[in-house]
């Protein structure tokens, strides 16, 4: 009743529209039913509406989703023929999606490109207004993706179908014509917007000219300049900036003089374009400071001060005097020197006084020569004249402190920008690396980053990328996983795909770090996977085996699965993909998750069994004791019309290695290999002589390795006597190969002992590999974990009811005085039986093939077993077993080869 009620995941925050956009996209994926169009083109227009009242770009993702709705709904509109119907948008609605597309997103595609051209194509014909805002957003993605010619070729046709209209005789056409949007997306007249200006084409022309400076086609840039004369619109101060930049890009000093000369000549320009020619002083003056043209520079500065500068042009020459070494008490003297110049001007509205902006200039020099000290005497010189800081100053000494390191500092600045106006939101940048600084500070404690990161949420601020990756990893740690599903879902919707690609390669590289606990990047994953639909195979196939390798192949099959039921074809699980999970169960030694993978595979359509796919299931198999299973894919490799490879020789040999009777087939191999004429390398050879002593026959393993050392056909080095050390069964057997081995390839067995050596439980050493698979720290020493079945009810209590449930605890009737003797019940597969004959006895057998009137007895009781189950198969050769119990399928298995079962006491 008083239980705290469960806290609910936060809602992922989109755009309107955007979830009906991304369903039919998911659904058009799927070959599946589709949304009906009117509610398609309701989500767009509500889209681009809120879009267009917030002021936010279209991001790349944003703009493949709208582009593959708007195709949807204007598919069958252009089949029609009687247009009886009404049409799913208005002509104001598509206006205002071209007026939303002028926004600046981090990254233009070229889904935005067609996105405009067809509501280029839609606007022509509506009015003028329209036609006028499609080809200007048009033509503005054009130049922003360097797509020239065709910029040129739709400024050309603007101009076909509204006439060549020089600059002096552009008037606007009647207010019927030009009508503009307002922000509910309703076509209003243009006496309802005074602020309203037809476009004029010297800015269309000034964007084709950019563009083809961007190819850095200096030919088709002079071919539009005289374009631009042609039609007289060449002395705009948009076309002079323009060709500055072009000389710039180019390093033409000479270009520059060209074009600053011609701006010198102009009519000073009017309060409307201070911005723009503030902008052409300074990108001129920063140029001749960074390539040392300081003549220049001087010439540029003396013609301005011939004139009455306006103030954004003196700060631009405050900077310059910065910039050629001026100190700040000089720069101090040139303030009063600006001041000065006011005497002779009656109007003191118009008089220029230093203020916060001049200093933020200075301030802004420094950090780019990254000064701190003289940004801080910049900030002092503004206070010594009564200019007391602003929102920006802060900003700025926020960043300069931040990239010292001084992250106190940076609090402090923050502190003080909190007394200012900030509904510009021009401090977010800053606060945003304040807030990644303070998350990987030590030294500051959860409150005070959340504090900072509160503020930032409160006033609906946009977080960048790395923050929210950073605050994330944060409540991560703190397995805070609500609230990073919140934080996810309010900020990862916003961003566009390489934003998107950040947070998300940031939690990848969390959960694939070795210090992160496996419970936490599992969670972490879950959390990706609902997020990011859109994470990659790569970055997936590298979270499976990295849960393979913290030996968790559950949690990595389940990552796979999740690949395979994805509806993505670029997500979905390929034969490498398939591979790499075959091989990372045979690491763990996994059969469940084996088995789990490969019945995956079997019902996919898509994947093709090739060797390389046919070679990972025999690995696989062999490694998780279905030795004999993994032959049956060797069979197949070779009734394949692909055929083997090496490797397919080399694990088939293995898997006969741990295969009963796999001598059999290993030798059968080996015959058609030397029929064939293979080529043979010690490798290879260390396989089949592993194979022979896998099945208890190391003297013929032997044999055969000193009978081609004297043809001369392998030289026994490291690996081979590994090979054999390691495929012998037993500690007998094995000490056997080490006497050999020392006796007589002593140097060989030297180099082999210096990888060190596995020892498992029954005594047989595993050699070949320096740590032995326990660590190159660790060295596998002792029991760190307890000795035996030590931790049951403890640290191993989940392995104990797994796989022994029922173990603790007494449970039905009590036995008293049991005596364990009466249970002793030893059990042996029917296809281990011939391996308990003797190696001659054996052979001779098997060489005969059952026509001896003599057959072979196994007693079972005297070689430690009791009874026979009937698993595996033997061959069709009489055999004499006894033993106390049978099997139902062993009794029927050995009578069916010609033998008897007896039953002993």
């Amino acid at each position: 009743m008083f239980r705290k009620p469960k806290r609910e995941t936060k809602e992922a925050d989109m755009d309107p529209g955007l979830e009906t956009m991304m369903q039919l996209e998911k659904l058009t994926r799927l070959r599946a039913r589709l949304p009906l169009r009117e509610d398609v083109a309701k989500a767009f227009v509500d889209f681009f509406q809120a879009k267009y009242t917030a002021g936010q770009p279209v991001e790349d993702n944003q703009a493949k989703l709208a582009l593959q709705s708007l195709r949807y709904c204007l598919g069958d509109q252009d089949t029609e023929s009687d247009g009886a119907d009404k049409p799913l948008f208005s002509g104001a609605k598509l206006q205002q999606a071209a007026v939303v597309l002028r926004n600046n997103p981090k990254q233009t595609t070229s889904d935005h490109v067609e996105l405009a051209r067809i509501l280029h194509e839609r606007l022509k014909d509506v009015s003028y207004a329209s036609d006028e805002a499609g080809t200007r957003t048009y033509v503005r993605l054009l130049w922003r993706t360097g797509s020239a010619s065709t910029a040129r070729d739709a400024v050309l046709d603007f101009e076909r179908r509204r006439g060549p209209v020089e600059l002096g005789n552009l008037t606007p056409p009647s207010s019927d014509d030009i009508r503009d949007v307002d922000t509910g997306g309703n076509e209003v007249a243009k006496q309802a917007h005074p602020s309203f200006r037809p476009m004029h084409l010297r800015r269309l022309w000034v964007w084709v000219l950019r563009a083809w400076s961007t190819q850095g086609e200096d030919a088709e840039v002079a071919r539009t300049l005289a374009t631009i004369s042609e039609r007289g619109l060449q002395n705009g101060l948009s076309v002079h900036h323009a060709m500055l930049m072009h000389s710039i890009s180019k390093n033409d000093g000479k270009g520059i003089e060209k074009w600053w000369r011609a701006q010198c000549a102009m009519t000073p320009p009017a309060s409307e374009t201070d911005t723009l020619y503030s902008s052409f002083v300074r990108d001129a003056l920063t140029w001749c400071l960074a390539n040392d043209h300081l003549d220049l520079g001087h010439s540029i500065v003396r013609d301005l001060m011939q004139t009455s500068p306006m103030k954004p042009v003196w700060d631009a020459i405050f900077v310059w005097a910065a910039g050629t070494g001026k100190g700040v008490d000089e720069i101090g003297r040139m303030l009063d020197v600006m001041e000065r110049a006011n005497e002779g001007i009656l109007d003191k509205e118009s008089w220029r006084r230093p203020d916060t902006a001049t200093i933020n200039a200075l301030v802004e020099y420094a950090i780019s020569k990254d000064d701190p000290y003289t940004a801080e005497r910049f900030i002092a010189l503004g206070r010594d004249r009564g200019i007391e800081p602003d929102a920006r100053t802060y900003v700025l000494q926020m960043a300069y402190r931040l990239g010292v390191n001084d992250i106190d500092g940076a609090l402090t600045a923050y502190k003080n920008l909190q007394t200012m106006d900030l509904s510009s939101d021009e401090d977010i940048p800053a606060v945003n690396k304040l807030i990644g600084a303070l998350c990987s500070s030590k030294q500051h404690d959860f409150d005070t980053i959340m504090n900072v990161a509160g503020d930032l949420s409160d006033r609906r601020a946009r977080f960048e990328p790395r923050t929210v990756a950073t605050l994330a990893l944060l409540h991560l740690d703190r397995d805070e996983l609500h609230d990073v599903i919140d934080l996810l879902n309010t900020h990862a919707y916003h961003y566009s795909s390489t934003e998107r690609n950040t947070v998300r390669d940031m939690i990848v590289a969390y959960c694939l770090d070795a210090n992160t606990p496996v419970f936490r990047s599992w969670d972490a994953y879950l959390i990706i996977r609902d997020v990011f639909d859109e994470l990659t195979r790569e970055a997936r196939t590298e979270l499976m085996t990295n849960f393979f390798a913290r030996d968790r192949p559950d949690m990595a099959v389940h990552v796979f699965n999740h690949m395979r039921a994805h509806s993505r074809a670029d997500t979905m699980p390929t034969p490498d993909t398939y591979i790499t999970a075959f091989l990372g169960t045979a690491k763990r030694q996994d059969l469940e998750s084996l088995e789990v993978v490969h019945n995956q595979m079997k019902l996919d359509f898509n994947i093709n069994l090739t060797t390389r796919l046919r070679n990972a299931l025999v690995i696989a198999y062999t490694a998780c004791g279905r030795a004999r299973k993994a032959l049956q894919f060797w069979d197949a490799i070779v009734a394949s019309r692909e055929g083997p490879s090496y490797n397919s020789i080399h694990v088939a040999l293995r898997a006969c290695e741990r295969s009963p009777f796999g001598d059999l087939k290993a030798k059968e191999i080996w015959g058609k290999l030397r029929k064939m004429n293979v080529d043979l390398d010690s490798t290879m050879w260390a396989s089949y002589i592993a194979a022979l002593a896998g099945n208890g026959d190391c003297e013929g393993a032997i044999k055969v390795l000193e009978e081609a050392v004297g043809k001369g056909e392998v030289e026994v080095d490291a690996f081979v006597l590994g090979s054999l050390f390691a495929g012998s069964t037993g500690s007998e057997k094995q000490s056997y190969v080490e006497q050999w081995a020392k006796e007589d390839h002593p140097r060989a067995w030297s180099e082999l002992e210096k990888f060190g050596a596995e020892e498992a439980e029954d005594g047989t050493r595993a050699r070949g590999h320096v740590s032995a698979g326990h660590g190159r720290v660790g060295k596998h020493r002792k029991h760190p974990g307890g000795r035996g079945l030590a931790g049951g009810q403890h640290h191993h209590r989940t392995n104990m009811d797994k796989y022994h449930p029922g173990y603790f605890g007494k449970v039905g009737m009590r036995y008293f005085h049991k005596m364990h003797n009466g249970f002793w019940k030893p059990v042996i597969n029917l296809d281990k039986l011939w391996s308990l004959v003797p190696l001659e006895q054996r052979e001779k057998y098997l060489a005969n093939k059952g026509s001896s009137d003599t057959a072979p007895v196994l007693d079972l009781l005297p070689l430690g077993y009791s009874k026979v189950l009937g698993k595996g198969r033997i061959p069709e050769i009489p055999l004499i077993v006894r033993a106390r119990y049978f099997s139902k399928d062993a009794e029927r298995k050995i009578k069916e080869a010609g033998g008897v079962v007896q039953l002993v006491a």
